[in-house]
């Protein structure tokens, strides 16, 4: 049972089916050999669809359409992850990488582990990257950026080539992340800031132990932050150049001890003593500390508190009634005009007392904290929706993209951004973001009729007749599709039909 799961997860099929096979005749009740067995005996239905370094195999079908689609966007990020810049591992493994798109969460689970439910949506295992389809309802786990997600899974997979498996979990998780090329989640931010706060950083033992026996809920999550960030820090402190001696290292079985110190010049507790240093310089410009001699909004409270408890002639602790009011945070930032915590409290206040809702004369409020606190993607989204429902919509532009190039999940901000695009005129971006939001939701109509829509107004018959084809597909039953596509075999034939007819 052993050898036919490593051997799926190696990409060696044949093996597979021959070592389950003998395993089931062996124990007919072990349950991850039966579903494995099932797994097999299923793909091999599937389609294969190749490009020079990916081979997707898929379900025939909408998974193949989209399957195809993927071939493309791989190989630029493969461009990407073998690169030289900055982060690119500056390797491509000898043979083509294997993905295996799964039509549900459960067929995903059983491809890597063998049972049904796992807590991930996409994994490599070196040669073979498995991922479920990004589509929403029951048996699946939603939409998600799969361009982004398998440039992670395929990073693993040229480190774990380039260094014949020999790569610390942290390091091949923070390179990953780092060749993401995403903004930071708020989320992920404040995770960053409370662990800085409470001096409560992994070390290099924790963690990699945080990623397959985690002992806290965030455990996970900040092994992938704290690795990325610390991967940030080598290169800017040591050079791009520091990973890549470290790989060779690896590669040659040099403890990772051994290796930093060869290639950085340091013991490895010395390099988390200058990341901590630099990290807490990165939480200032991201606006998450306040700088020496700026009291804190704790410190800032507490003082009103206690100025209160003067005037009533009691102890500050005995004050039950006290709330911070918009009056006491303009005071606030008549002193400290830039302060972070006092401008997100001032907006809170103001949003309280207006329901949640921002009113124009906060604008300037709002673009203040943006710039205080360039992390938090709050006051983005406030001024996004007072600019669309303003008579220029045009400056919400400027708060999507910012929205977009952060959002992992939902095509919404990349669908406004193309309307709003093509409203303009501007025909190139208006396609890239069309492009994007049925990356994001590939199974969606509504996205497919965008990147249609877009595709008919630049002449781009091709990219049209890929959407239509996919909705076409998506909902068989609506003869509309099929008008469409008739219409627009007229248009690449040179008839005179009005685009979108």
């Amino acid at each position: 049972s052993e050898a036919g799961l490593l051997a799926m997860q190696s990409g060696r099929d044949a093996e597979a089916l021959d070592a389950l096979t003998r395993a089931q005749d062996l124990d007919p009740f072990n349950v991850r050999v039966e579903n494995s067995l099932k797994l097999m005996r299923e793909i091999k239905r599937y389609t294969f669809v190749q490009s020079e370094r990916f081979s997707i195999r898929a379900k025939p079908g909408l998974d193949t359409m989209l399957a195809k689609e993927m071939l493309p966007a791989l190989e630029r990020s493969a461009d990407i992850v073998t690169g030289s810049e900055p982060g690119g591992l500056r390797h491509t493994p000898a043979e083509k990488t294997v993905i295996d798109l799964m039509p549900t969460h459960a067929w995903f689970a059983v491809r890597i582990a063998g049972m049904p439910r796992i807590h991930t949506i996409a994994a490599s295992t070196g040669p073979v990257i498995a991922m479920e389809t990004p589509r929403d309802g029951a048996g699946h786990s939603g939409a998600y950026d799969w361009d982004r997600v398998l440039r992670h899974e395929y990073t693993h997979t040229v480190g774990l080539s380039r260094t014949g498996n020999r790569i610390p979990h942290w390091f091949t998780e923070a390179q990953a992340v780092y060749l993401e090329r995403a903004p930071r989640d708020y989320p992920t931010v404040q995770l960053l800031t409370k662990v800085m706060e409470s001096d409560d950083l992994f070390d290099f033992t924790e963690i990699n132990i945080a990623f397959t026996r985690p002992k806290r809920p965030t455990d996970r999550q900040q092994g992938y932050a704290q690795g990325h960030w610390m991967i940030e820090y080598m290169i800017e402190a040591f050079g791009a150049e520091a990973p890549l001696k470290l790989m060779y290292l690896y590669a040659k079985g040099v403890r990772e001890e051994e290796a930093f110190q060869t290639v950085l010049g340091v013991p490895r507790y010395e390099f988390l003593t200058s990341f901590k240093a630099w990290a807490s310089e990165q939480l200032l410009a991201w606006g998450m500390r306040t700088a020496e001699g700026v009291p804190s909004i704790r410190e800032l409270l507490q003082a009103e508190r206690e100025r209160l408890a003067g005037e009533r002639k009691v102890k500050p602790d005995e004050i039950e009634d006290f709330e911070p009011t918009i009056a006491m945070a303009d005071a606030w930032l008549e002193k400290f005009p830039k302060h972070p915590d006092v401008l997100e409290l001032a907006v809170a206040l103001r949003l309280n007392a207006a329901e949640g809702q921002a009113t124009p004369e906060m604008a300037a409020l709002l673009t203040l904290y943006a710039a205080a606190r360039p992390v938090d993607p709050s006051p983005h989204r406030q001024l996004a929706a007072l600019a669309l429902a303003s008579a220029e919509p045009g400056k919400a532009i400027k708060h999507l993209e910012y929205l977009d190039v952060r959002e992992e999940k939902s095509p919404t901000y990349a669908a406004e951004l193309a309307r709003l695009y093509l409203s303009a005129g501007d025909m190139a971006r208006a396609s890239v973001k069309a492009e994007r939001a049925t990356r994001l939701a590939p199974y969606r109509p509504a996205m497919r009729e965008l990147g249609a829509t877009v595709a008919l107004r630049q002449r781009d018959y091709a990219t049209a007749r890929r959407h239509l084809e996919f909705l076409q597909a998506l909902e068989p039953g609506v003869a509309q599709h099929a008008a469409r596509l008739e219409a627009l075999q007229r248009l690449e034939s040179g008839s005179t039909v009005k685009p979108g007819g």
